[in-house]
């Protein structure tokens, strides 16, 4: 009997101590609260970044927040100081293009008498140069800058010659500009084309950026490069060598409009 009775209470210590474990593993029931918001992009990035533990969604213009009622409280604060309507920002591009140029020629001629002239000569040179551009958007709305030129480009080539067409080389970019506090949330959507190897090659970035506003920031930069050589025989022989390159580097800088 009495062996029973120590059993039963083992069993009982065991039932109470699992029970004890699933309290301190199984998290308290988080609540839930739903505000109207003017920009919730950049509110929920702002309490992510503050509070990880926070569960923050939106849907439309309405912010979702899950988690104990403190947390709740806090975040709820935090919104009423931080929900303004949206700003109008004054957003700016800024390009700037090196152009460097190098080359070696090297040559012989020959005279009326017969004696042949060597000569050689070396080029060396570069250029910069500078464009901006700029567009009034609001906080959190996106706006689009889009740039590029025609540029030949060899299709196919024969023994007789080339096919050459003259292609766009367009780079696009897509930035959302949102005004969170004192800083400026920036999201930059790109596709750039590049002349590689005489050929068109395409690609595409996302970046993301946390700055002050009226702050120049570069954002990325693009660079092509082109050499050519040639041969010649005849009263007059040599050969040059010459390679351009280029280099373009852009930033942004986010004002508000006062």
């Amino acid at each position: 009997m009495q062996r029973r009775w120590h059993d039963t209470l083992s069993v009982r210590s065991l039932w109470l101590s699992l029970l004890l474990m699933l309290l301190m593993v199984v998290p308290v029931r988080a609540e839930v609260k739903v505000i109207t918001v003017f920009e919730p992009e950049g509110l929920i990035h702002t309490l992510r970044e503050l509070n990880p533990s926070l569960g923050v969604s939106a849907m439309g213009n309405q912010l979702v927040l899950s988690g104990s009622p403190q947390q709740l409280e806090e975040a709820e604060q935090l919104v009423a100081r931080l929900n303004q309507p949206p700003q109008m920002l004054l957003i700016e591009w800024r390009v700037s293009q090196q152009r460097a140029t190098q080359g070696a020629a090297l040559g012989v001629r020959q005279r009326r008498s017969g004696d042949w002239h060597a000569g050689g000569a070396l080029e060396q040179g570069s250029a910069q140069g500078r464009q901006a551009w700029q567009v009034r958007g609001l906080s959190g709305r996106p706006v689009l800058l889009q740039m590029g030129s025609y540029q030949p480009v060899s299709l196919y080539c024969w023994r007789a010659g080339r096919v050459t067409a003259l292609l766009p080389i367009v780079n696009g970019l897509y930035a959302s500009a949102t005004l969170v506090g004192e800083q400026v949330l920036i999201r930059l959507s790109s596709e750039q084309t590049s002349l590689r190897q005489g050929l068109p090659e395409r690609g595409q970035s996302d970046i993301e950026l946390n700055v002050a506003p009226g702050q120049w920031v570069e954002v990325g930069a693009l660079a092509n490069s082109q050499q050519s050589q040639g041969v010649g025989v005849g009263a007059i022989s040599g050969a040059e060598i010459r390679q351009d390159s280029q280099q373009q580097t852009l930033a942004i800088r986010v004002t508000p409009v006062q």
